[in-house]
């Protein structure tokens, strides 16, 4: 298991238990994230907004597999993951995932997200205006 796996470990466990600061340690504070495809969070403001969101829905998630792919300060994390909760209206859901991330490593040496796309080639599949 390489660093960058359980940097991930640790975000998800802080999801799964909503220490929402805790989880925007992870992020850089100009990152995007992708909340749905062709929907994108911008800046840790943004990021902040759509985590209180999923809090709300009792969000359980974890990695079914995981690859990294690093080279000095940049590295791809690639996962199939899976996300299980009860939405507002109290429809319970499970999604599975396909997830392509891009984390850089600070000059504090800790991991943080500069792209956070959740979705992976999903994206894709989003119609353009």
């Amino acid at each position: 298991m390489s660093i960058l796996d359980e940097v991930v470990k640790e975000l998800d466990a802080a999801v799964n238990s909503k220490q929402l600061d805790k989880v925007m340690e992870y992020y850089e504070d100009t990152a995007i994230l992708v909340m749905e495809p062709g929907r994108v969070a911008k800046g840790k403001s943004e990021i902040r907004d759509f985590f209180q969101f999923i809090f709300g829905m009792n969000i359980k998630a974890k990695q079914i597999a995981t690859n990294v792919m690093e080279t000095g300060d940049i590295a791809l994390f690639t996962s199939r993951w899976v996300a299980e909760g009860r939405m507002p209206n109290g429809s319970d859901f499970s999604n599975e995932n396909i997830a392509t991330s891009v984390f850089r490593k600070g000059s504090d040496g800790k991991w943080r997200l500069v792209i956070d796309n959740s979705f992976g080639p999903d994206i894709l599949n989003v119609q353009s205006e």
